[in-house]
């Protein structure tokens, strides 16, 4: 269910006060600790954090642009607000912190509690394949990849999405991860997938491994559900193999709208500003917690 908001300003309320209330009553502030004179900011890390997300939803996908359009129409707002160097450069610093956020959000407004689940993989592009031999942003993090489902080589990092299936509305995105783009899929999902039990858990091909279907299942009780592969040189797939496969990509539709949808709502796909890892992390989360709030929220 969504929480309506009357307008922009009512919703920048609500965010500013949920932000306040994570430091104060979770692990935020650790995120942001200092350890100097300067422990205590004039601009704080909730008007930081707030003023990032608030113009990330309003389509603001820079953080430049998003500084801009802050300064000019909530300066009042956000009287103590740092200049734009200091701004950038703490919101690249925190970048977990928004990473945090997301969480504790997920946590108090959709608690995961579905048994479906579907995951799946997006690239963040820093440069296309015809750069990138020159290229050193992000350095070792970013790395060449291959993209099956758009069918392009790629200089950047991998998003793995899982998100828990609801009916005739998108999936809800309850946890991600972020890695090297030329780390394997199944790679990843070995790492998140042993954080949960008790869930069927809908793949693609690049996820087939019967061993570790079957130790997942036996240790975590997951149901790691992949379409049938016809083996090399072996015969067709007989018509129930066939049915089982189209049952499964209809399953599996979902998240390929869910990062459409994403995509749209955030641009996120494209990091080709970004010039160092904490930048790039930045740039995924906070367009992460952004694309969890529209789902969530109305205004």
């Amino acid at each position: 269910m969504k929480t309506n908001f009357s307008d922009v300003d009512s919703f920048l309320v609500w965010l500013y006060l949920t932000i306040d209330n994570m430091n104060t009553q979770t692990e935020l502030a650790l995120y942001t600790e200092r350890f100097s004179n300067n422990c205590v900011p004039h601009f704080t890390d909730t008007e930081l954090f707030t003023c990032a997300i608030f113009t990330e939803m309003l389509g603001c996908h820079s953080k430049k642009s998003g500084y801009d359009y802050i300064k000019r129409n909530y300066q009042s707002w956000f009287p103590s607000l740092t200049v734009y160097e200091v701004y950038s450069r703490k919101l690249n610093k925190f970048q977990e912190a928004l990473a945090y956020i997301y969480k504790v959000i997920c946590d108090r407004y959709f608690p995961y509690n579905g048994r479906e689940v579907v995951i799946d993989t997006a690239p963040i592009v820093v440069c296309k394949q015809q750069h990138s031999a020159k290229s050193k942003t992000g350095k070792p993090l970013v790395n060449k990849g291959y993209c099956a489902s758009k069918k392009m080589y790629y200089n950047g990092v991998k998003l793995q999405v899982m998100a828990q299936l609801r009916n005739n509305i998108l999936p809800f995105p309850f946890d991600y991860e972020i890695e090297s783009a030329s780390v394997h899929d199944l790679t990843i999902a070995k790492q998140s997938l042993s954080d949960y039990q008790d869930i069927d858990v809908y793949a693609d091909k690049a996820y087939c491994d019967e061993t570790y279907k079957q130790d997942l299942f036996e240790y975590n009780d997951i149901n790691l559900i992949t379409p049938i592969k016809k083996k090399k040189g072996g015969n067709e797939l007989t018509l129930f193999q066939k049915c089982f496969n189209y049952l499964h990509s209809s399953k599996r539709q979902p998240i390929e709208n869910l990062f459409g949808w994403i995509d749209k709502k955030t641009d996120i796909e494209n990091a080709n500003r970004v010039r160092s890892i904490d930048g790039l992390l930045y740039h995924v989360n906070v367009k992460m917690v952004a694309a969890l709030l529209w789902l969530i929220v109305k205004f």
